[in-house]
């Protein structure tokens, strides 16, 4: 049998988030299955544990000195700081760890994505020895939105190393966007998050921390990254970072999954 586990990551700050995406995910995603939160700087209340059948996972925080004594105190010049601002999202490399052999497939969702129809339009998709996850170019393929835009070019060294282990022709090609994946867990016989968090304080170039990394590794290194669907087979689009984002007029009854609607408010719950 195979099983399937979905997966959350929280710190204090953005719980109020996480508990708005699992509860869709019970609810509107129709998901009796497992669902294991990983909390960074706090202790999750019992009764929530209960309340959602929650599996609470606790791991050690990733070591982030050699990689900020890289970047410096001033972070990339062509950046939001998010660098030094934001590197609990380095902790998303925890999905990859060997705990999460135990499953088959796993399903990770930001915290404050809403999930805006059934879960099994995202199940039905063929991830076997894969790693599923959106175009951040699509649904227009937005030139702007290629790798070359994804890294500071402040250290020419990083960026000479870069090009040599990967190839400069990665800079004009398309990425994943990691807000929303789904594994299969074989590939953590390939790349772990051993291998991220070397590859983290290697290449200390990635505007958008973990995202940059796992790019290098899942799609231009070992070539498991496929992209997202445009649509579910219940004719909705699959997901989407913001409605906005297409030309013609859409709201959330349109989607399965979006990480920033603008047509439905994070504390409103979706009404089918």
């Amino acid at each position: 049998m195979e099983s399937t586990v979905f997966v959350l990551i929280t710190d204090k700050c953005y719980y109020h988030k996480a508990i708005v995406t699992i509860r869709d995910i019970r609810s509107v995603g129709c998901w009796t299955g497992e669902i294991v939160l990983i909390t960074i700087d706090f202790e999750l209340d019992e009764h929530v544990k209960r309340e959602f059948h929650l599996i609470e996972a606790k791991f050690p925080l990733i070591d982030k000195t050699h990689l900020l004594s890289k970047i410096g105190p001033t972070g990339f010049s062509n950046s939001d700081k998010r660098e030094l601002n934001k590197l609990n999202q380095w902790e998303k490399f925890h999905v990859f760890d060997d705990y999460f052999l135990k499953w088959d497939r796993v399903v990770y969702l930001d915290c404050g994505l809403r999930v805006l129809d059934n879960v099994s339009y995202l199940l039905e998709l063929d991830y076997k020895g894969k790693l599923l996850a959106q175009n951040d170019a699509a649904p227009n393929y937005n030139p702007a939105h290629l790798f070359q835009n994804q890294i500071s070019y402040d250290c020419p060294d990083t960026v000479e190393l870069l090009k040599r282990d990967f190839g400069e022709g990665i800079l004009g090609k398309q990425h994943m966007l990691n807000c929303m994946w789904v594994y299969d867990t074989s590939i953590l016989k390939i790349c772990n998050k051993t291998q991220l968090v070397e590859a983290m304080n290697t290449y200390t170039l990635c505007k958008t921390n973990e995202m940059g990394i796992m790019n290098l590794l899942f799609h231009f290194k070992y070539n498991v990254w496929r992209e997202f669907p445009l649509k579910a087979s219940n004719g909705k689009y699959l997901f989407e970072w913001c409605e906005l984002n297409h030309s013609h007029h859409t709201t959330w009854r349109d989607y399965c999954f979006i990480k920033y609607p603008v047509t439905i408010r994070l504390d409103e719950r979706p009404v089918l």
